[in-house]
């Protein structure tokens, strides 16, 4: 495509800034890549707390019903 542009006589300057603006988008789109996977890490750091928090309860549940087996 930028060989048949070159083609046509363009302004080298207007290629540029045509390269500048689809660099930009591209780093646009690497930004909101970033930005959803760290939201995903986040989510899953939420679910790791809330499984430990799960696994807690659980214990407590256990260590009750053993001391009423005891008493």
């Amino acid at each position: 495509m930028v060989s048949y542009l070159l083609k046509l006589d363009l302004d080298p300057r207007f290629l540029e800034e045509v390269g500048d603006l689809i660099n930009e988008n591209r780093l646009v789109n690497g930004a909101k890549i970033l930005v959803d996977g760290d939201k995903i890490l986040v989510d899953g750091d939420k679910i790791l707390v809330d499984g430990d928090k799960s696994l807690v309860d659980g214990d407590k549940i256990l260590v009750d019903g053993v001391q009423r087996l005891i008493k």
